[in-house]
């Protein structure tokens, strides 16, 4: 199945979690937001949401510096 992440499309396998495909994508999760379809995914949830084709992920890194 395809997602997009950033309008950039991955290839996951079915049953594959938020959680994981960060993992996979060798991303920290320290400092970033996800949102599934413009709702923001507390990361207490990624690893119980499930990805299915076609959602898109908007991933938001938090910046420092003023």
């Amino acid at each position: 199945m395809i997602v997009k992440l950033n309008d950039k499309a991955y290839e996951v396998e079915e049953n594959t979690s938020l959680a994981a495909f960060i993992e996979n994508l060798g991303l920290k999760p320290q400092g970033m937001a996800i949102a599934i379809d413009h709702k923001v995914v507390p990361r207490s949830k990624w690893a119980e949401t499930i990805l299915s084709d076609s959602l898109e992920l908007m991933l938001i890194h938090a910046v420092s510096g003023g």
